[in-house]
C-alpha cells in the first residue's frame, strides 16, 4: 500500500512527484472537482480524474469521492492506463488489486 500524500500547492505537487500524491482542483465554471495524482507504481505518470462528492459525475468515465483529503476514497478502482496500474484509492491509501 502506498500513501496517499495530499497537497495543498499544485506548483509543490508537481515539483515533489511523490508516487500516489495528490492534488485537489476545485470545481470550477461548472464543471466537476477533479484529482490529480502520480500514479502509486512509481513510474512518474502524472494523471487527472473526474470527481465528484458522494456521486460519480454524469459524463464518465468519473468517481465517486468520500469528500476527505486526508483520507480520501474513489469509487470504483482507478486504472492508470498508461503503465497498467490498476487499484483503490481507499481512506488515503492505494491499493493494488
Amino acid at each position: 500500500m502506498i500513501r496517499a500524500i495530499a497537497f495543498t500547492d499544485r506548483r509543490l505537487h508537481r515539483e515533489k512527484a511523490l508516487p500516489g500524491s495528490l492534488w485537489f482542483m476545485e470545481a470550477e465554471g461548472g464543471e466537476s472537482p477533479a484529482l490529480w495524482f502520480f500514479c502509486p507504481c512509481g513510474c512518474g505518470d502524472v494523471a487527472h480524474i473526474t470527481i465528484g462528492l458522494g456521486a460519480k459525475p454524469a459524463a464518465p468515465p468519473s468517481w465517486s469521492w468520500n469528500g476527505r483529503t486526508d483520507a480520501p476514497t474513489l469509487t470504483p478502482s482507478v486504472r492508470q492506463l498508461n503503465c497498467g496500474w490498476h487499484g483503490w484509492l481507499r481512506d488515503g491509501y492505494w491499493q493494488p488489486v
